[in-house]
């Protein structure tokens, strides 16, 4: 039978998520048997373009691999797609997998072609002979896990029990982060760095690689790791579905500031085949206010153009909210954008059909 806390979880499921009715059944299904392994499973594909397909279907595969390992393992669990934010970023995670000893964060990408690491760890990709420098999947894993990290510490007391009256914590458990690459690519290893190495594995050997650092599931106390209860691992679970259900209904707005979303990682789509990209839009003759609007009372003046750690973004002075410029592409849809500055302009370049837009202009004597 279902505790519960799943029960209550299926509950808010089918209030919030009630158009994904294939996952409601699954989650019936899944309670009914009285365990979930596969807490969430891949969204379905609903883009355009092959960049896209591809990069799903890699995803897919990632998740076929974990669902034959995993599946009935009463152990482990795992969530595909991800949503979370905390402090003001937010992060889409492609494949957590959550063990008694800590958590896993896979990265999938398609790429075709030979791929290569220098000594900084630096990507680069050949495509029909020419080379190109990429984003580090592995370094983008990395700052997901931070994200992570992060929002479970703030939230520990409701998840994790106490040790001789002590609040135990999750930075100290297993962190691992690894890119899953597509079976197609050529990866130069001997010339990679040993720790980039060590986390870029091929498709099919994914599953293989997250149960070498999963290792054994018995007798972890004794041999020095720390781990999670069942309760703990029904708890995180539980926890980051609802938080996830929240952000995509607006239940539960979060205190802090979404100033930025994830980090821009997608400058240079590593999908299969690379179709030719269109030229940008030129119409960027959209007032600013049209794109852009403060996300917590939705004014349109008072706005003054910051830049953090993870990009632009404006602070509202009528209630210091901040507001991402990373705003979704009008043409299409995508929601990885690329934002530049030209004086007081600032023009998002879609990372999917390369329209451009202008998302934000300063007005004069505020900056």
């Amino acid at each position: 039978m279902p505790t519960s806390s799943q029960a209550n979880l299926l509950a808010g499921f089918a209030v919030t998520r009630c158009s994904r009715r294939r996952q409601q059944e699954y989650f019936v299904s899944a309670l009914c048997r009285g365990k979930i392994m596969i807490l969430k499973e891949k969204d379905a594909f609903f883009g355009a373009g092959e960049r896209g397909f591809y990069g799903h279907k890699q995803e897919q595969d990632v998740a076929f691999h974990l669902r034959r390992e995993f599946g009935t393992s009463e152990q482990v669990r795992i969530i595909h797609d991800l949503l979370i934010e905390h402090d003001g970023e937010r992060a889409q995670i492609d494949h957590l997998v959550i063990h008694p000893y800590g958590f896993i964060i896979i990265e999938s990408k398609s790429i075709v072609g030979e791929v290569q690491v220098n000594a900084e760890g630096e990507w680069s990709r050949s495509y029909k002979g020419n080379w190109t420098g990429i984003p580090s999947p592995i370094r983008q894993a990395e700052l997901q896990q931070d994200l992570l990290k992060e929002l479970l510490r703030d939230n520990v007391e409701h998840l994790l029990g106490k040790l001789l009256g002590i609040q135990t914590q999750v930075g100290h458990r297993e962190w691992r982060a690894l890119c899953a690459i597509s079976s197609t690519a050529i990866l130069h290893r001997k010339q990679m760095p040993k720790d980039v190495a060590d986390k870029v594995v091929k498709t099919e050997f994914v599953a293989k690689k997250v149960k070498e650092l999963v290792g054994s599931l018995r007798g972890g106390l004794f041999k020095g790791r720390a781990r999670f209860s069942a309760h703990e691992l029904e708890n995180l679970g539980v926890f980051l579905l609802e938080h996830m259900a929240s952000l995509q209904t607006g239940s539960n707005p979060v205190d802090q500031p979404s100033a930025v979303q994830e980090p821009d990682m997608q400058a240079a789509p590593l999908s299969e085949p690379v179709p030719a990209i269109s030229e940008p839009s030129s119409n960027t003759s959209a007032p600013a206010s049209s794109l852009l609007t403060c996300k917590l009372c939705g004014k349109i003046d008072h706005l003054t153009d910051m830049y953090g750690k993870y990009g632009y973004y404006v602070k509202c002075g009528s209630c210091s909210t901040n507001t991402s410029m990373k705003q979704p592409c009008p043409a299409c849809g995508w929601k990885s954008v690329k934002v530049a500055k030209d004086g007081a302009s600032y023009t998002a370049t879609c990372q999917k059909c390369a329209h451009q837009y202008l998302v934000y202009r300063q007005e004069a004597g505020r900056a």
